[in-house]
């Protein structure tokens, strides 16, 4: 694991001032109903959540470079472990899962989870308090004192100003109301970095990679917002990163739409792309009737097996006149 001298705000700004352009390709609108997969992946940049927890797991120099610039207080000098997979994690049968995008432990011990959002589900507070929660669960083994937990830390980096401030970056940890002075030193911080302020003093090149969150395209060559732009590109030009990125889009869709239909989604108005999923049925279902076999179908949608058999064993057990609508009833009902 590289590790990098601790940055200081003065001598970031002027080391790396990233100059930007017109826009490129926005990735930091609100998503439209019936927006495909692949028109997803086409605009995808560095805002998609994918595509940023991609980027950063493979290159763990850019992750800690980001680390320095976004929480410089913190002193952050290397990882412990190397960034992890996309995390799942469900305290029990009945309980809301979350997914963490990216977590890591640096040297000093301390447990970071750094989360991309774009979408405004105008729920970032509570969202952060029940990440927080979740991610302190994983940070104490049984057996150990409550006194072992580790200091955890959960940043969100968001397009849109969740709290109307206009702060660059919005740093929260557990204080007193009756003692101002006294801090509770529970080692939790929770930081949003807000991709859409104007307010505060942070690194210049932290504005610059801010800018590209949301779709601003960097012009200065060397610059840490285009050493991220070309991996973005580098990325995108895998064919096995497209087809993974193509079952995580269905994997959402469908647990979106069966939260829609078990109570937890109020429907398409909130903006919960459904299109995708009945495309998809439908096009099982157009190879079915061409008695294509399972292992067919996934190779010719460049899927994999976990996403096409739920929706093949639906089409197949379905009565031939079934609808794309009523498969997908089919699917979340199960």
């Amino acid at each position: 694991m590289n590790k990098a001298a601790t940055f200081h705000t003065d001598s970031m700004a002027a080391a790396d001032g990233t100059v930007l352009k017109n826009p490129a390709s926005v990735s930091c609108s609100n998503p439209i109903d019936q927006v495909t997969p692949e028109e997803k992946w086409e605009k995808a940049g560095i805002g998609n959540a994918f595509i940023f927890a991609n980027v950063m797991r493979t290159n763990p120099d850019l992750l800690l470079e980001l680390l320095q610039y976004a929480l410089p207080e913190m002193e952050i000098t290397g990882f412990a472990t190397p960034p992890g997979e996309e995390v799942s994690i469900k305290t029990s049968p009945d309980s809301h899962g979350i997914r963490l995008d990216i977590t890591v432990r640096d040297i000093n011990d301390r447990v970071f989870d750094v989360e991309m959002q774009i979408e405004n589900e105008k729920n970032i507070p509570k969202r952060i308090r029940y990440y927080s929660s979740t991610l302190d669960q994983t940070c104490l083994k049984p057996g150990e004192d409550y006194n072992d937990i580790r200091d955890a830390v959960v940043l969100f980096i968001t397009s849109f100003d969740p709290f109307g401030r206009g702060q660059y970056r919005y740093t929260f940890r557990n204080i007193c109301v009756e003692e101002k002075d006294l801090v509770l030193g529970d080692g939790s911080t929770k930081t949003v970095l807000n991709a859409d302020g104007s307010v505060g003093s942070i690194p210049q090149a932290l504005v610059g990679f801010l800018d590209l969150v949301k779709g601003l395209e960097p012009v200065q060559e060397g610059s840490y917002a285009s050493r991220v732009q070309e991996k973005v590109r580098s990325a995108k030009l895998s064919s096995k990163l497209r087809r993974e990125f193509m079952n995580w889009e269905m994997t959402l869709l469908v647990e979106r739409n069966k939260g829609k239909a078990e109570g937890r989604i109020e429907g398409k108005a909130e903006g919960i792309p459904v299109g995708a999923t009945l495309n998809l049925i439908e096009l099982v279902q157009k190879k079915i009737r061409k008695e294509k076999p399972l292992e067919v179908i996934i190779d010719e949608l460049e899927s994999d097996s976990a996403t096409i058999r739920p929706i093949f064993e639906a089409v197949k057990s379905a009565p031939v006149s079934s609808t794309p609508e009523q498969i997908l009833d089919l699917l979340t009902k199960k």
